[in-house]
């Protein structure tokens, strides 16, 4: 198991020196909701680094140095077949070998992880249990500190209908099965490659 960075919160002015603003306009996002905070037993507003992180990666803004260490790429694999897990886990560490690879085999577990994790892409199958790939994409693009996330939609189900579902449903993009080890691979690169 690979040991995790403690986590860091920030205070205001530290976030908007590694914003490039003022600290009123940090002071803003976080009352308008668009990053979130807690509050310390003294009042002060603070942000922990996954949640920065999150709201920089939305908005396009470079990863400072002292972020780095906890802006690592982190992939999270929804599908409920091991086989296939396992497979996107394996083209995933020969490109990225120090990456996070998380699982989740379900739709439930996939939000709880999404929510936890924060990762930068998701490869999320859509015929899954209790919760299905589209509902997991719509609960994505609702709430504000995911809709930063990657989504590259996977099924083997009725592949031109469910492409045009899941892509409205705002997946970034969307590969059929049977897929080979070169399709999936370009479809991260890409993906990886296009914040917007």
């Amino acid at each position: 198991m690979e040991d995790k960075p403690s986590r860091k919160a920030f205070g205001t002015h530290e976030i908007a020196r590694m914003c490039n603003v003022t600290p009123p306009t940090a002071i803003n996002w976080i009352e308008e909701g668009k990053m979130s905070s807690f509050t310390t037993g003294g009042g002060h507003r603070r942000v922990w680094d996954k949640d920065l992180i999150a709201f920089m990666r939305q908005h396009n803004m470079p990863i400072p140095a002292e972020l780095a260490i906890c802006a690592k790429l982190v992939f999270l694999i929804v599908d409920d077949e091991e086989q296939n897990r396992r497979l996107i886990s394996r083209v995933i560490r020969s490109s990225y070998p120090d990456a996070g690879i998380e699982e989740a085999v379900d739709g439930f577990e996939a939000g709880h992880k999404i929510h936890t994790l924060l990762p930068t892409l998701v490869i999320l199958d859509i015929q899954l249990p209790k919760i299905n790939g589209v509902k997991v994409c719509e609960m994505m693009r609702g709430a504000p500190d995911l809709r930063g996330i990657k989504i590259l939609a996977i099924t083997g189900c009725d592949i031109e209908e469910t492409r045009s579902r899941i892509l409205k449903a705002g997946a970034d993009d969307f590969l059929g099965k049977p897929f080979n080890i070169q399709e999936l691979n370009e479809k991260i690169v890409s993906l990886l490659a296009n914040p917007e």
